[in-house]
């Protein structure tokens, strides 16, 4: 049975009057026998005038279908029960926006998490199906008040770094990411100036059309999120993100990927490289990003990896650029045809900042890459680079005596449990003997305080059994084939 929202106090009203499907097993939104509830309709198709006029709550087991951009306006607040399941309408490229001063409580749990997917069927869902979500506060940025990417209405960005925009916690958003207009996409999960207030956990965005995460400034922190098969950047932060996020993977597709560079990293501090604070100065710790190649001898930039028919062209790991100030500790970084590109390009110094210790990459483990290192465009004096000598900068800097970096030729080398470019199991755990499994370090300034001291570098400890597995129960590394 198929009902449309067109009022919030209709909806509110229907809601009520719903009643909840109990179920004694198979209770995974993903299962193959998902609970049956009713099917509504949330939004009218429009780009512009849909609001959610008043507090609304999408209940279980029923499914939604998100048509066109709905808006959650100031002082409004959608909440969503756990093992929701909400579908993005292809046609109208539906997609979620939470506005400044409306919020989302978005709180599933491993056992029911809440997922966002696409409305196609099984067998014919593909990256860009529909917009994705959009989550915006009044924390700061530096380019002070803006209107998001994607052609939305919504503006960010305010003076309050601790501004609260709800929840989303135990959720998966399959299939988003849209190029609204060229250098102006919606992402899997787009944050513009979201506060330190928000509650960011166990996310997993997987065939996003366009980044899985993006960040325009604000001071939210996060842990324990995937990025699978993305086609642009996993983790793309700009415009003065200053958050912590810990726990973090990215696991490209080596058929999957933008022709303009997909890297994991992709860091400025604005578009124009442009010595504006708050700097983009992020902390990421514990972190994992497997790239697409599984050979290096044999990798085609041009065609992705191994003869992929597509034209993908993948980069680096991490790609950090104009004037960025993030950093990463106590990462790895694996099997791209780049591992560290820091550029300075745009007339920017981002170089510099590495120098003199505001930009970090510390304690982090490199293996299985086609080239280690690259100055991509411009030398620290912003002149062209020589091929030949390309790298110098990047190369000295990893290998400083004080970073603790290490670097390995092969992902053998690493004594894995399994196989990380897996697609269906991408969760390995180091084994105890394994360089990953200890070499973690606290001591800077920067992730003195906020994060989990671990021993161990990258996303997950040594010898790990399945119920230790953060992803364990709530993440689905098959969504294509997956009946909602």
């Amino acid at each position: 049975m198929k009902k449309n929202i067109k009022m919030a106090a209709v909806a509110c009203m229907l809601l009520s009057a719903f009643v909840t499907v109990s179920c004694d097993k198979n209770t995974d939104n993903g299962g193959e026998n998902p609970p049956q509830g009713e099917t509504f309709e949330l939004g009218d198709g429009s780009k512009d005038n849909f609001e959610i006029a008043s507090d609304m709550t999408l209940t279980y087991p029923n499914v939604y279908t998100l048509k066109g951009f709905v808006y959650v306006p100031d002082g409004v607040t959608l909440t969503i029960e756990p093992g929701v399941v909400i579908k993005g309408d292809k046609a109208t490229q539906g997609t979620l926006i939470i506005e400044r001063g409306g919020k989302i409580m978005a709180q599933g749990t491993p056992e029911r998490p809440i997922v966002f997917t696409s409305a196609q069927a099984p067998g014919s869902r593909k990256p860009g199906d529909w917009g994705g979500i959009i989550l915006l506060g009044k924390a700061p940025n530096n380019l002070g008040e803006q209107t998001i990417e994607g052609g939305v209405r919504s503006k960010h960005g305010g003076n309050d770094p601790a501004d609260n925009s709800g929840v989303l916690s135990y959720v998966r958003v399959e299939f988003p990411g849209i190029e609204y207009s060229t250098d102006n996409e919606i992402n899997g999960i787009t944050f513009g100036s979201v506060g330190s207030g928000t509650k960011i956990d166990h996310l997993q965005v997987s065939y996003s059309g366009d980044d899985s995460y993006e960040w325009f400034g604000g001071t939210a922190n996060a842990k324990y999120l995937v990025a699978y098969s993305g086609w642009d950047d996993d983790f793309d932060t700009d415009n003065g993100f200053s958050g912590k996020v810990q726990f973090a993977m990215g696991v490209r597709n080596p058929r999957i990927g933008d022709k303009s560079a997909s890297n994991g990293f992709e860091s400025d501090n604005n578009g124009d490289g442009a010595a504006t604070e708050p700097y983009t100065s992020c902390v990421f710790a514990n972190v994992s990003l497997f790239g697409p190649v599984s050979n290096p001898a044999s990798y085609t930039e041009q065609a992705g990896a191994e003869g992929s028919p597509v034209d993908a062209r993948f980069q680096a790991a991490l790609h950090l650029r104009r004037n960025t100030q993030l950093s990463i500790y106590n990462s790895l970084i694996a099997a791209f045809p780049v591992g560290l590109i820091i550029e300075n390009d745009k007339g920017s110094t981002t170089q510099d900042w590495a120098e003199q210790g505001k930009l970090n990459v510390t304690n982090c483990v490199m293996a299985g890459m086609v080239k280690n290192y690259q100055d991509a465009q411009y030398w620290k004096d912003g002149s062209q680079f020589d091929d030949e000598d390309a790298g110098s900068f990047a190369d000295g800097y990893f290998n400083r005596a004080e970073g603790g970096n290490r670097v390995f030729a092969a992902l053998s080398d690493l004594g894995l449990s399994g196989n990380p470019l897996s697609l269906s199991a991408p969760v390995v755990f180091p084994g105890s003997d394994s360089p990953l499994a200890s070499g973690a370090a606290w001591t800077e300034e920067k992730v003195a305080s906020g994060f989990d001291k671990v021993d161990y570098i990258g996303a997950f400890g040594p010898n790990e059994t399945a119920a230790a597995n953060w992803t364990n129960g709530w993440c689905n590394f098959d969504p294509q084939n997956t009946v909602y």
